[in-house]
This record gives structure tokens, sequence and C-alpha cells, in this order.
């Protein structure tokens, strides 16, 4: 007699935080399809802060709290566990990351939760990935009914209903979302409702001032945050039209090559820049070189300092999408060191102090 195959319950999401409605659709599935597991697998740091980059403030809860709420939440059915391998990937797709679990269980059925809002993309993800001919899917509806009858009229899904299990949504889901939960949070209401014992104390003490709002790019009203932002000022006893130009001066030794940079655009100082063999240490230098020359470009223009106060707590994020880490970070990967961002909030500090 063949032995029957072990069953895996996927579901996949930022989990940011994981609520009553994750738990309750995914032990649902678990309890109704007999399974032997139920897989939550939370998206990467990068992932996450990209999708919340539009949110004012982005509420992102580390990588390290979002698996602990989530071993919080499980902690009552063993069944329920946690697959973080997708949190080390940028931007895994669900059929590489159902690939990866299959490679780990090769002999089990897995079943990948999806509401009934994603029929289109379980469309799309059969006719161009073959998701339905490797993997079965869970389908949440609130109209099982009308679900089945949607289902046969598609031309792409109806030859493969046999691969997909249609459930009730269970009571207590709907309306229950992470956004709900962090709007709450964001406007100093509770939201003990909406979570589980466990993840409700790890997240209870979380308030509006732990998310301070961020400027993710120096463009637009934020342009004079930029190195390139034309402005005069003086440094080391040249004036320069832009902290750009001061920055590539440093790199010579002798004023007479530094005064070419002076009369220099942000633009053609860039490519002088690229040119020059910096002096021996510069390199160690620099970070100080930048500072003294971000306090000269705002400490000699009054206005541009007030604006720089005007950000008040948000954070400066250099960001790039030219994969710059040392003085920005990379939207698409979130690395970088962000050092001039660090910079301008260190000044923005000092001047608020006074």
């Amino acid at each position: 007699m063949e032995k029957e195959k072990k069953r895996i319950v996927v579901m996949g999401g930022s989990f940011n935080p994981p609520t009553l409605a994750h738990y309750k659709l995914m032990k649902e599935a678990v309890d109704a399809l007999g399974a032997d597991m139920g897989f939550l697998v939370p998206v990467s740091d990068a992932y996450l802060k990209r999708k919340m980059r539009h949110s004012h403030p982005p509420v992102v809860l580390s990588p390290e709290m979002r698996v602990r709420m989530l071993r919080a939440m499980c902690s009552d059915d063993s069944r329920l566990k946690i697959w973080d391998k997708e949190m080390s990937i940028i931007a895994a797709s669900t059929t590489e990351t159902m690939q990866a679990i299959q490679a780990d269980y090769p002999e089990a059925d897995l079943y990948f939760v999806m509401g009934a809002d994603k029929m289109d993309l379980l469309a799309h993800l059969t006719e161009k990935r073959n998701f339905l001919d490797a993997f079965k899917v869970v389908l949440y509806s609130r109209e099982s009914g009308n679900l089945e009858q949607t289902l046969k009229s598609n031309d792409m899904l109806s030859s493969c209903l046999d691969r997909i299990v249609i459930l009730s949504q269970p009571d207590g889901t709907e309306g229950v979302s992470s956004s709900l939960v962090r709007e709450r949070m964001l406007r100093g209401e509770s939201a003990e409702d909406l979570l589980s014992p466990g993840v409700w104390e790890l997240f209870k003490d979380y308030t509006a001032a732990d998310f301070p709002d961020a400027i993710k790019l120096f463009k637009g009203d934020y342009t004079f945050l930029g190195n390139r932002f034309p402005c005069r000022f003086n440094w080391r006893g040249l004036a320069y039209g832009s902290a750009e130009a001061a920055f590539q001066s440093s790199k010579c030794t002798e004023e007479s090559e530094r005064k070419v940079f002076a009369s220099c655009s942000a633009d053609k100082a860039v490519q002088r820049g690229k040119e020059l063999v910096p002096y021996t240490g510069w390199e160690e230098d620099q970070l100080d070189i930048m500072e003294s020359i971000l306090q000269a470009k705002f400490g000699q223009n009054p206005s541009l300092m007030q604006k720089l106060v005007d950000t008040g707590n948000c954070v400066l994020l250099n960001g790039n999408n030219k994969h710059e880490t040392y003085w920005g970070v990379d939207l698409y990967s979130w690395e970088g060191e962000n050092n001039l961002g660090k910079l301008l909030m260190k000044i923005r500090e000092k001047e608020i102090q006074k």
C-alpha cells in the first residue's frame, strides 16, 4: 500500500506584524487538510522597506522582531513553523520560494494559501510558471459557491480544479490586517483584539516615535541636502559653488590645484575628481573632510540650515539606484552606510541643541 504523502501548507507575507487573521487562516487550512506542517514565510527586510516606502511614517518591524512575533503566535501549535530562508533573498518570487521548500521536502504535497482576490495572480503564475502543475493551492472565500463557478469559467484555471482547495474564510478574520494594527498604533490606540496574546506582548510598547518618517531621496524639496546643490561658501580659504566641488578638491594637496575646483560646477567637479589620484590617507580622511564641508555649507547659509532643521526628526537617507552604499543607501537592496545622511542628521542635531 502506497504511503500517503506528507502535506505542508505555506503562507507568505510581510507579517508586519502577524495578526490573528494570519493565525486563523493558517490553522484552518492545516486542520482542513490534515496537514503535517504549516509554514509561515516572512519576506525580506529589503522587500518590506520597498513595499512601505510610500507610507508616512514607514512602520517597518525588524526581521528579528517579525520572526519573534511569528514564533510567539505559533507557540501553542507545534505544527506551525517559520520558514525564514526567504528573508535573506531581496526579491524572492512565490514560485522560487515554493520550489525551495519543495527541495527541502521532496516527498511532500505543498499547498499555497491565497485569498480569492488573488485569482488573477494564480492564473498568471499558472500560465507563466506552471504553478498549479507543481503545487496545490488553498483559496479562501466568503462565498465558496460563487468562487467555484468563477474558477470553472476561467480558461486557465478550469482545468486545474483538482489542484485547488476552496475554504470558507474563518469568522473573525474579515477586516483584520497588519495595516489596521499599524494605523491604530500610530493613533495611540490599542490593537490587542487584532493580535494573539504573545504578539501583543511584543508589540504593545511600540509608539509612533519608534518609526520616524524618512526622507529617502535628496530631490525635489530636498535637493538642498545633496552635495551637488548650488550654494556659495568658503572652505579652507577658497570659495566653492557646491559641496561636491569642495569635496573633490580635497583630493589635491596644492592650493593651485584646488583653485581649479573653486570655479567648477558640481558635475564638472565630479568628472575632474575621477581623473585624480587622491593623496595617501585621503580614504581614511574623507568622512572628516565631508563633515567639515557640510558644516561650512550649512553654517554659512542660514536659510539652508533652517531648511535642514525643518526636516525635524525625519531619518535622512541618501537613497539611490546606483548601488552607492558608502555615502548612501541602495533603494533596491536597502544596503548602505548612509554616511552623508548620518552627517546631515549630526549637523541638524547640533543646531537644534544650540
